[in-house]
């Protein structure tokens, strides 16, 4: 009997000093918390705004409201940077380049959980900067309507309600493509657009600035449906331009070239840019320009122009150069 009492009485011990019995009772669900981020950081590559390669050499620094540095760093070879920035504040960033236009801008985080911000900043060399990339037509809500000025036709996808855009007037090209097999004169009102596969806003085309010769000329506006060789409808301005040049230069032979990132087959990659440069040429020979003043070669992701660790240095490799072989 005094046997079976002490094993009851083990087995009471055992078990009130269990941790399942004592959590049992006692355990409360845990709130999970989420806190935003203390700081971000904010990353991406100072370029030159006509011919897009990497600027060495720049100081970049940011501020917060109150005036003291957040962060200040000095671009290298490749023209990247990374800042970190105090939590959720507006801030000023500038940059200062040698032979190069300042740069300032004003901004903020847009949500209290941001943690990292891609910038690619475009620097214009002094003197270059035009006055339509500075200013901005400023209308009032109390201003009484001014006539309506004539401007000249754009395209269906030209319109926009961005009243910050800069008007783009474009020159008008013949279309040989569309001609009769026995007529000798283009139609002299008709343009040959770039299909339109994607919706588009206008975009504001700076001038061609055309390198000296055996230099190669960035031709960055010259955009290209993803994966094809389809020009977009804002790959228009740009190529008036070329076309302008090379009517402007009748003796000039130019040499397209183009490029890729080293994303995907290297082999498509190649082809892929040999077939861009030739949809560009095939617009000059349409629009009058003799194809034996025109070369083209397609480099793939062979000559890379910035790293290509992320998206933001991806896409300058992704181009389309000029080069003047003869003036």
């Amino acid at each position: 009997m005094k046997r079976t009492y002490s094993l009851f009485f083990a087995s009471f011990l055992f078990l009130s000093s269990s941790p399942f019995i004592t959590s049992w009772g006692q355990s409360k669900p845990q709130a999970v918390t989420t806190t935003a981020p203390v700081s971000l950081s904010m990353e991406g590559t100072i370029v030159d705004d006509a011919t897009r390669e990497p600027i060495t050499g720049a100081t970049i620094s940011v501020k917060n409201q109150s005036g003291t540095f957040s962060d200040k760093q000095r671009t290298g070879q490749d023209g990247t940077y990374r800042l970190i920035l105090s939590k959720n504040e507006a801030y000023h960033l500038s940059v200062v380049a040698n032979g190069y236009e300042p740069y300032d801008q004003e901004s903020a985080p847009t949500s209290a959980y941001t943690n990292r911000i891609s910038k690619l900043i475009s620097l214009y060399r002094l003197g270059s900067k035009p006055v339509a990339a500075t200013t901005s037509p400023v209308v009032s809500a109390s201003s009484s309507p001014k006539p309506a000025k004539t401007e000249p036709a754009q395209t269906a996808s030209s319109t926009s309600s961005n009243t910050s855009t800069p008007p783009v007037t474009l020159p008008t090209v013949a279309v040989t493509s569309n001609r009769s097999a026995g007529s000798s004169v283009p139609p002299p009102t008709e343009r040959l657009t770039p299909p339109k596969t994607l919706d588009a806003k206008v975009t504001y085309t700076p001038p061609l600035v055309v390198a000296p010769k055996g230099k190669a000329t960035q031709l960055r506006a010259l955009q290209f449906v993803q994966s094809k060789s389809e020009l977009l409808p804002d790959a228009q301005p740009m190529l008036e331009q070329v076309l302008q040049f090379m009517q402007q230069h009748p003796t000039a032979e130019i040499e397209l070239a183009g490029h890729t990132d080293n994303q995907g087959d290297f082999d498509k990659n190649v082809e892929l840019s040999k077939e861009r440069v030739e949809v560009v040429k095939a617009y000059l020979v349409q629009s009058g320009i003799l194809a034996s003043r025109i070369t083209t070669r397609g480099y793939g992701p062979t000559r890379p122009i910035a790293n290509n660790n992320s998206e933001a240095t991806r896409k300058l490799n992704r181009r389309v150069e000029m080069i003047v072989l003869k003036q």
